[in-house]
């Protein structure tokens, strides 16, 4: 039977394994696994300070601008991916990637009410009837607003969940379309909090006060915060080139000879 530091040398040793595999140096990976805690800890202490943490977590405040930007982020990140997957012909990726895409402009017009609050403009008289917020919104409507946090669960824990598995299942981690499709160990953290609050919400605490509440906004920007950095990472691989396999050789050869 294993001893705790066992298990733990042999963690630390998946996760500098995983931070390799990802081309990510040591200390950035390191940085990128404690950042979520940090930040979910700052907030917590500001929380007896009222009117500063409603300056972070309240509508168009602080926090909220930091996950439009994380989205805007993953947006262009995707998009790019989406067109190289495209250029090398691996379409049903790129179909994934795509629909990845759409769904997260969908949610960066949903975070910011589709401009209304920037640009003033009224709520038809239909939409706030049934908008809690009476706001251009869909997120908020009264039917819709209750899958909310079950979509953002699973996305939760699916960045959470998988990284974890495929560390242990070393062999689905060599597949071609793994990094693709698999976050790396260092943004298990980000990913984690955000499914760990998701769960407390709507297994412990379903009707919270006002401040447990509002420090959602923390955790969705943790989870903005990894798909941002995992469409990156994603990215900058595929802009490394790749190395040739012994067939292309083969077929550059005799292009070269015809």
């Amino acid at each position: 039977m294993q001893s705790v530091s066992d298990r733990l040398f042999g963690a630390a040793e998946l996760f500098s394994r995983d931070s390799r595999e990802w081309k990510i140096p040591a200390k950035v990976a390191r940085v990128l696994a404690v950042s979520p805690f940090i930040l979910a800890v700052v907030v917590a202490v500001t929380v007896p300070f009222r009117d500063f943490y409603l300056w972070l977590v309240e509508e168009d405040s602080l926090i909220e601008w930091m996950q439009f930007g994380c989205l805007v982020g993953a947006i262009v990140f995707l998009v790019v991916i989406t067109s190289r997957l495209l250029q090398r012909r691996h379409v049903g990726m790129a179909a994934l990637y795509g629909a990845v895409a759409l769904g997260v402009l969908f949610l960066t017009g949903e975070e910011i009410s589709w401009g209304q609050r920037i640009f003033g403009w009224g709520t038809p008289e239909a939409l706030q009837e049934v908008n809690r917020q009476g706001e251009t919104t869909v997120h908020n409507i009264r039917g819709v607003q209750e899958f909310v946090p079950y979509a953002m669960l699973l996305a939760s824990l699916y960045g959470t969940c998988v990284p974890l598995w495929a560390a242990v299942r070393k062999r689905w981690k060599r597949s071609a379309a793994s990094h693709l499709l698999v976050p790396p160990l260092c943004l298990v953290p980000a990913f984690g909090l955000a499914a760990l609050y998701r769960l407390f919400r709507l297994v412990i605490w379903p009707t919270p006060t006002f401040v447990v509440s509002e420090y959602g906004e923390v955790m969705e920007l943790s989870l903005y915060f990894g798909l941002v950095m995992f469409c990156w990472f994603n990215l900058r691989n595929m802009r490394r080139p790749r190395p040739e396999t012994g067939l292309e050789n083969l077929r550059q050869r005799a292009h070269r000879k015809s």
